[in-house]
């Protein structure tokens, strides 16, 4: 694929998972140039309708958030509202404590843990884990996060509340794979089903939906028009828009 918004190379070390987000056992992470390009893609296409920032994103299989903190410390400048469920509830805990990064009191807490860590331990990396903080301040001065939420939710359960999820404009979420993570619910067709739930918190005109996989997963839906799709390394994205 071809990087078209994150096209030179940088370091993303602040973003390492157990450094300063926090790490949920049982979960992944994610590239971070990779997240950066595709919620940039997303940005684009929803300007292109005449849809302005700053917007709701919403994760509907978040595991522990990290994918969701990211792109909010990142892009918070053009992000209002940042939504994370996942099926497991156990992983939500984490996904809420890296949620709350994005806010300066989430922050703060986090800072006095890695100096009470220091304090203690006298290791290196909780000195450069205090200085990423200092880094994601200056980011979160810019931002406009006003509201992070997490719930607990099977989006493959056709019973599925998601009432906090109305008016969202990006749906951004990494599929489970099968290895680390893989798919909880009963659905025999759970990307179909993730895709049935979300059509209707959705405006034609004013959302976006990006899916990660494995490329083994079917990306496609009869209430929705693929606009865009490449391959990176043992993954697939696709960019959708709802009919």
């Amino acid at each position: 694929m071809e990087y078209i918004y994150e096209s030179a190379q940088r370091s993303y070390e602040d973003f390492a998972s157990g450094r300063v987000l926090y790490n949920a056992k049982g979960t992944t992470s994610f590239p971070v140039r990779l997240a950066s390009e595709i919620v940039q893609r997303c940005f684009h296409i929803l300007e292109e309708k005449g849809t302005q920032g700053p917007y709701t994103l919403y994760d509907p299989c978040c595991g522990g958030g990290y994918l969701l903190t990211v792109t909010g410390l990142l892009h918070g400048q053009r992000i209002r509202r940042v939504v994370g469920s996942d099926i497991d509830a156990e992983v939500l805990n984490i996904a809420g404590k890296n949620l709350s990064l994005l806010r300066e009191e989430g922050l703060e807490q986090r800072a006095e843990q890695l100096k009470e860590l220091l304090e203690l331990y006298h290791k290196p990396s909780h000195q450069e884990a205090l200085q990423s903080v200092a880094r994601f301040r200056e980011l979160n001065r810019q931002s406009s996060v006003e509201e992070t939420v997490c719930f607990q939710g099977d989006i493959t359960d056709p019973d599925v509340s998601l009432d906090s999820c109305k008016g969202t404009h990006i749906v951004i979420t990494d599929l489970p794979y099968g290895d680390l993570v893989s798919w909880g619910g009963e659905s025999k067709e759970p990307v179909q089903a993730l895709l049935d739930a979300i059509h209707p918190i959705l405006d034609p005109t004013r959302s976006v939906v990006a899916l990660i996989s494995d490329k083994g997963q079917k990306l496609k839906h009869d209430q929705f028009k693929r606009v865009q799709h490449f391959k990176v390394g043992k993954r697939q994205v696709a960019l959708f828009e709802p009919l």
